[in-house]
């Protein structure tokens, strides 16, 4: 069961954002952290056992596997642009392509170049994400967070409770 739809995507982001295929990989990672961030301490899984039945609440478990998915797909460019800066590439007439010059030196002939997240102009929190992994969790729980919280399963439990699922309610 994956907690949005391509169709859902395509509604809420467009859909020159991304290919169905790639949202299929994605959705699935995006359905794991959300299950993963609304599994108590006794292992219940609160959108498995419980999704919310109200439409407020359904829309929201949407909105949120939508945003991940979002999320994901811009660490993913920012990952392949960031790879794409460290290459480095001649032309047929021998001008350098795919880094950014950071200095050029005459004389003894010198070149510098941009490494890393450094070669993206600006930093955006995809970006960060692609190296750190505690910036991309950070984010990760933060989306979960912006739409989840408050959020009741069907039983009436927070989606983002921690605690033991109260006994009798299906956990």
């Amino acid at each position: 069961m994956s907690y949005a739809t391509y169709e859902d995507y395509k509604a809420l982001y467009g859909e020159e954002s991304m290919g169905e295929a790639v949202f299929g990989r994605l959705s699935w990672e995006a359905d794991k952290l959300m299950d993963d961030a609304t599994t108590g301490v006794d292992g219940t899984r609160k959108l498995r056992v419980a999704m919310p039945k109200c439409k407020h609440g359904k829309e929201a478990v949407k909105r949120c596997a939508c945003a991940l998915v979002d999320t994901l797909r811009q660490i993913d460019e920012a990952a392949e642009a960031i790879r794409k800066a460290q290459s480095l590439a001649e032309n047929a007439d021998g001008t350098l392509q795919g880094r950014v010059i950071t200095s050029r030196s005459a004389g003894g002939e010198s070149i510098s170049y941009a490494a890393g997240s450094a070669a993206i102009h600006g930093t955006t929190a995809a970006s960060a994400a692609v190296s750190d992994l505690t910036a991309r969790q950070r984010l990760m729980d933060d989306t979960v967070r912006r739409y989840l919280s408050g959020i009741p399963d069907a039983n009436g439990v927070n989606l983002l409770y921690m605690g033991p699922y109260p006994a009798g309610l299906g956990g």
